[in-house]
């Protein structure tokens, strides 16, 4: 889970400070991957659940740190993380 700059969501909503993202399964012979992330409040409240399916190029740059991934979704919905 990541720390991220607070997102007010209208009508009370609440405000998202953490970005949870979950890579779905893929085959071995894969060239992207779905992942399914998560806008949370503070207190744990689902805000906003979404898909977001890696590009070729983000796929083939992931590697082994998985905090790529997070990005790479951070990059795609317009949320900055705080490091």
């Amino acid at each position: 889970m990541a720390k991220i700059q607070p997102i007010v969501f209208p009508l009370n909503q609440g405000t998202a400070t953490e970005l949870s993202v979950l890579v779905l399964q893929f085959e071995t012979n894969a060239v992207t991957c779905g992942t399914c992330y998560k806008l949370l409040s503070s207190e744990g409240k689902v805000l906003q659940t979404d898909n977001y399916y890696l590009t070729e190029q983000e796929f083939a740059d992931w590697g082994f740190n998985n905090e790529w991934v997070t990005q790479c979704v951070a990059n795609a919905i317009g949320v900055t993380i705080i490091p």
